[in-house]
């Protein structure tokens, strides 16, 4: 702790390095009042998950290439997933079935069957489960574990029990899964997408700074194509020039997304796992997927605008005020981004969320993005309205009267009453 109070006496700088070492030594259980234990969080990757169903349904194919697609007629003719002879030929997951034919003739198509991945995603969350209650889910073929407490009680190393759980599910299932260990979320999913099929991969204390100097910064799960490049036009390539960029000059150029990828690179990363049983009092939230792609800025504010309310509307029913607001980001080739961010105070109304929103997706996407599907806004960090919190006295001052105004009249006249101006943004 010598180290903290020598930095302690320095500029604002030395504060995110203290910062830094604080979360490093909580998560490390070498901070006084920490968990006195380092986590130990698990993600975990089906490998070519629809496309490994198909071969498992269909053996006679699995010596091709293979993709999933859907009907070449409708909006749905394009790549949904391939297996890996058929990615060696350079096909890609959201082209149209037309142009994967041209990169290989010879391609096996089949219809996606839906209902068979969501049971097969199922037992292999079953079979998670015999290991930890703690999962949230990221999609149908991929999850977090927070196996912490886990180790103990099967008497195993991080890498044994992510074994046990690899083999678990080939024996079982006859699928494959590969595997990130660490102590956060972000490091877990780039362990898993380092090694596949079947892979292992450990990030900790002894090789993380050698790691993340392999990693690209395209390998980072916040990082898409609108902050890669412009990352890159400032000299920014791995995930080590992005460690040892100045966080201040991150912020300056990404808003509240450049913090966020700072903290994820730096490895403070505590954010604690949202299971599906504890969504409804640990998280409010809502997504949907667009009845078209989105292509403009302004779909993508009306898209926010109409998810923000619901769930502002919810916050409020349920005396809720949050503290964190996290995005996630699907994409028409059905590549994801997320980020999320904290505010200091607590929040209820759209204003605050719908801007911490906009300001996401704009530090992820641009303002010139890829076709956007479908979009997901989550809040969190909950605390129960009228508790001893901070609260933003400038926003609810101003906005809650008319939030309960308009909760009133929605109660009275249905969802379809009242709604917000094309300017919401601005009030």
């Amino acid at each position: 702790m010598v180290l903290l109070n020598y930095c302690a006496n320095y500029s604002n700088k030395c504060s995110i390095i203290i910062d830094f070492i604080e979360h490093m030594c909580y998560n490390f259980g070498m901070l006084e009042g920490g968990m006195n234990k380092k986590r130990v969080i698990l993600h975990i990757d089906m490998n070519n998950f629809y496309a490994s169903v198909e071969c498992l349904i269909n053996p006679g194919i699995k010596n091709y290439a293979v993709a999933v697609a859907g009907d070449p007629s409708k909006r749905t003719g394009i790549i949904l997933a391939k297996n890996y002879l058929a990615k060696a030929f350079g096909i890609k997951t959201g082209e149209a079935i037309w142009e994967a034919r041209q990169k290989c003739p010879t391609l096996i198509i089949v219809a996606p069957k839906f209902e068979k991945y969501q049971e097969l995603s199922e037992k292999a969350h079953a079979i998670y489960c015999r290991y930890t209650d703690m999962i949230e889910p990221f999609g149908i073929d991929e999850c977090w574990l927070d196996v912490t407490d886990s180790l103990k009680l099967f008497n195993s190393t991080p890498i044994e029990l992510a074994r046990r759980i690899q083999n678990d599910v080939l024996k079982e299932l006859g699928l494959s899964v590969s595997i990130g260990i660490s102590w956060g979320k972000t490091l877990a999913k780039l362990g898993s997408d380092m090694k596949k099929p079947l892979g292992l991969t450990e990030i900790n204390e002894n090789n993380y700074i050698d790691t993340i100097k392999q990693l690209k910064i395209e390998d980072m799960i916040m990082v898409g194509r609108h902050t890669a490049k412009k990352l890159h036009m400032m000299n920014v390539n791995t995930l080590y020039d992005l460690y040892l960029l100045d966080p201040a000059l991150l912020k300056h150029h990404f808003g509240i997304v450049g913090v966020a990828l700072h903290n994820a690179v730096s490895g403070i990363d505590d954010d604690k796992l949202i299971t599906p049983k504890d969504e409804d009092t640990k998280s409010v939230g809502n997504g949907a997927t667009a009845v078209h792609d989105m292509t403009t800025i302004d779909e993508i504010k009306d898209f926010l605008k109409d998810l923000t309310v619901k769930i502002s509307h919810r916050l409020r029913a349920h005396q809720f005020a949050a503290r964190t607001v996290h995005l996630s980001i699907k994409f028409a080739d059905f590549t994801y981004l997320s980020a999320q961010t904290s505010m200091s105070y607590y929040f209820s109304n759209e204003h605050d969320i719908y801007k911490l929103a906009l300001e996401l997706f704009l530090g992820l996407a641009g303002e010139k993005f890829a076709p956007v599907r479908a979009l997901r806004i989550c809040t969190t960090n909950l605390t129960i309205k009228g508790e001893d919190k901070q609260v933003n006295l400038f926003a609810d001052a101003k906005n809650e009267q008319l939030c309960s105004a308009i909760d009133k009249l929605k109660e009275k006249f249905g969802e379809g009453a009242i709604g917000l101006a094309k300017d919401f943004e601005l009030f």
